[in-house]
């Protein structure tokens, strides 16, 4: 007969050995050769909204998207300095009396618009054109920048998903515009 062991030692032992492989494996990870050579630290990361996503709805209140937009200020190896933004949405269409995930797009779902960043009227523009694979979008852009106060903007709209119309035509259903994202970014 064997020995009874303690659950609790078979559980320390345990955590024990995940801790150890863990910490092995952390510095293997975080070596300089796993990250882009062209990104050094993120210095700062602002998203609106702060706390979650805004919800955006097409004009006869159909379909929706829950937005949110962030932008990380980045050190580059070489000195200067980068705003990484993106552009984050989830699309949803309404049926009956619930909201169900625009996960479909069987004709087809698609972003477009821009980021626009600004600096004392002076602007940048980051085009956006992205196809969605599901319920989900997320469009990206890098701005190249010097210190200062910027603002940065998103104007998206998504059309298709599940109340597009048969002839592959943009209904006013499918149509979510979501333009009303910003963000005040100080790059040091």
């Amino acid at each position: 007969m064997r020995p009874k062991r303690s659950r609790s030692r078979g559980i320390a032992t345990g955590l024990t050995a995940l801790a150890f492989v863990t910490a092995a494996a952390a510095p293997a990870s975080a070596t300089a050769s796993t990250r882009p050579v062209a990104h050094q630290g993120v210095l700062a990361s602002i998203c609106d909204p702060g706390s979650g996503r805004r919800a955006y709805f097409s004009y006869d209140q159909w379909s929706k998207g829950n937005a949110g937009l962030c932008a990380d200020v980045v050190q580059r190896s070489d000195g200067g300095k980068a705003i990484q933004v993106t552009f984050r949405a989830d699309f949803y269409y309404y049926w009956g009396a619930a909201w169900y995930s625009d996960g479909t797009c069987i004709y087809g779902c698609s972003l477009s618009g821009h980021f626009t960043l600004d600096k004392n009227g002076g602007t940048a523009h980051g085009d956006i054109s992205e196809s969605l694979n599901g319920n989900s979008g997320t469009a990206t852009h890098t701005f190249n920048v010097d210190s200062g106060h910027y603002q940065l903007t998103a104007v998206v709209r998504k059309e298709g998903g599940y109340w597009r119309n048969q002839g592959n035509q943009h209904s006013s259903s499918s149509v979510v515009q979501m333009n009303t994202l910003k963000v005040d970014v100080d790059v040091p």
